[in-house]
């Protein structure tokens, strides 16, 4: 009983215990990533319209994750050889996941990746048939 009391007095004096506010987060949305030696964004999430948007014109490397309701959509850019961007592609919904390297023309329009309403990723503005798939899992089982 006397152990039992000293672990709960330090968990009181240290805070050890478990947050009060776990449960009222808001789940983790990158905004975007500034390269600092132009002060542009490489990366742009427009929350009203559900649009992650990645500009080709910024030099790689570059990566960003944005967390997005039921999962995840990651990106980073490679490389750019003959005014192509070669980037990767991971949407991840509840843990399944699927790597793809693409590789498109550098322009000023960005590309755009979009999110459904229910929070989970949709459709871009590049064929995914186009690219290829390096590898595909579910993190819950690696």
């Amino acid at each position: 009983m006397k152990q039992f009391s000293l672990l709960l007095g330090l968990v009181f004096i240290c805070g050890c215990g478990p947050s009060d506010n776990a449960s009222t987060q808001k789940p983790n949305v990158t905004k975007a990533v500034v390269d600092s030696s132009t002060k542009t964004s490489t990366f742009r999430f427009d929350e009203q319209n559900l649009v992650i948007y990645l500009d080709t014109q910024i030099a790689p490397p570059q990566s960003q994750r944005f967390d997005i309701g039921q999962g995840s959509i990651t990106l980073e850019t490679l490389h750019v050889k003959d005014s192509k961007l070669t980037f990767q592609y991971t949407p991840e919904i509840e843990g399944g996941y699927t790597i793809y390297e693409c590789t498109v023309p550098v322009s000023s329009a960005p590309l755009e990746f979009k999110i459904t309403s229910d929070g989970i990723p949709g459709a871009t503005s590049f064929s995914l048939k186009n690219c290829k798939k390096i590898r595909s899992g579910n993190l819950h089982f690696e």
